[in-house]
């Protein structure tokens, strides 16, 4: 696989193991791969400024090239500094949407400059805020979000979730797409992104087509990406949907450096 040149990861359930970390023999694995002239890049369903304090605070400064960000919809170069921001949702389509699935009685946050917006708190909201370094501010939505935002996030107990799924499938709209994004995250986007959007907008900008990417990822937003990408890989405990569109799938987990261990086979 000598012709690749481009290595993007999805964050969550794949670089980082469950406890939010990367291990030392991860990042030198990582760091060979840039000296051979790999770009490095991640993918995540986490908010751009969420991205970049993780990748500070957990040593990856000097790894991570650039970050794509809100599942597509934010990218940063870290060697010349863009920032780019994609396709967002409106406001209007963003209170739809919670009206729609008001019936569900979840509870709908976005990401706002440092904070998480919402109604009311609870534990995945704090989960969030926590692991992508962000404050939460509890207020009335339609009166303090009132741009465009990346994505809306629906927090969701993993019981109800199979519900959601189920309703969204019965009830898609042109105005945006859906997916579930962890046990207790379902997130909304607008229907033109995908984590593949910002990945393609990178490898054009340097010359690379997208099969010269290989692709890591473990969940549903990470769809996309590893069938489009020229090597999709997903993590050995990821989920069946991207299982089956997969390429690879690795012999290890995201606890027991599973990455690091594919690539060092296939690179």
């Amino acid at each position: 696989m000598s012709d690749l040149h481009v290595i993007v990861m999805d964050m969550d359930g794949t670089l980082l193991n469950d406890n939010k970390e990367v291990s030392e023999y991860t990042k030198n694995v990582l760091r060979r791969q840039k000296e051979k002239g790999m770009k490095i890049g991640i993918a995540s369903g986490r908010p751009i400024l969420g991205v970049r304090r993780t990748v500070e605070n957990l040593g990856l400064s000097d790894i991570i090239q650039f970050m794509v960000a809100s599942n597509g919809a934010e990218l940063y170069d870290v060697s010349d500094g863009e920032e780019r921001g994609f396709f967002k949702l409106d406001v209007n389509t963003i209170f739809e949407i919670i009206d729609t699935y008001k019936h569900f009685d979840l509870n709908p946050y976005v990401y706002q400059g440092g904070d998480c917006y919402a109604v009311r708190n609870d534990s995945t909201i704090e989960r969030a805020a926590k692991n992508n370094f962000l404050g939460i501010h509890l207020c009335d939505m339609r009166k303090e979000v009132t741009t465009p935002q990346s994505k809306l996030v629906l927090s969701t107990p993993p019981e109800k979730m199979s519900d959601v799924e189920k309703f969204y499938e019965a009830h898609k709209s042109e105005k945006y797409r859906a997916f579930k994004s962890q046990t207790d995250m379902f997130e909304f986007v607008h229907p033109e992104l995908s984590k593949v959007y910002g990945i393609k907008y990178y490898c054009e900008k340097y010359g690379y087509d997208i099969s010269k990417v290989i692709a890591f990822g473990d969940t549903t937003n990470d769809l996309e990406m590893v069938d489009e990408c020229g090597v999709g890989v997903c993590m050995c405990n990821g989920t069946d949907d991207v299982k089956a569109v997969a390429d690879i799938i690795t012999e290890f987990s995201n606890d027991d450096d599973g990455l690091a261990k594919e690539l060092e086979k296939l690179l």
